[in-house]
């Protein structure tokens, strides 16, 4: 069930479980979108930030990845085929919940190797913003030298 056909998207799933894989995904998809704006502005030199300013940061992006690789290593067991018999019927009920669980879009592992990728591009928007900052910095600097 939509959510009022109106563009407001999600499930009632969504609404009762905001960390369900459809909610989930969705909030990585606008993250990841937002990101990539964000090293775009940082590229043409539209961000700049001071190295001082971008340590917090940095160090709040450097957590947030060494937590998702302790999720990832809790959830190692969603990586494996659950044991459900040696029959055809096991071997396919298996197959399929292997596959929603590890492997399917939304899925957690698929989730956390995407908010991966998403602390990897925002460090790199915020390298860019640091060295477009000393760019102008220097030139700024240079602009005060006096000429001979």
């Amino acid at each position: 069930m939509l959510i009022a056909d109106g563009g407001g998207g999600g499930s009632m799933s969504d609404i009762v479980n905001p960390f369900s894989s459809g909610a989930m995904d969705t909030a990585v998809k606008a993250a990841t979108a937002e990101t990539q704006k964000l090293l775009a502005a940082a590229g043409s030199g539209g961000f700049r930030v001071s190295p001082e300013g971008v340590a917090p940061i940095k160090k709040a992006l450097s957590d947030l990845v060494n937590d998702l690789n302790e999720k990832s290593e809790a959830i190692y067991l969603l990586n494996q085929s659950p044991q459900l018999g040696n029959h055809p019927y096991g071997h396919t009920v298996a197959a399929h919940d292997h596959k929603g669980a590890a492997q399917a879009e939304g899925s957690a592992s698929t989730a956390l190797e995407e908010l991966k990728n998403l602390a990897d591009q925002a460090n790199q928007a915020l390298d860019l913003a640091v060295a477009k900052y000393n760019e102008s910095d220097n030139a700024a600097f240079d602009a005060l030298k006096p000429k001979h």
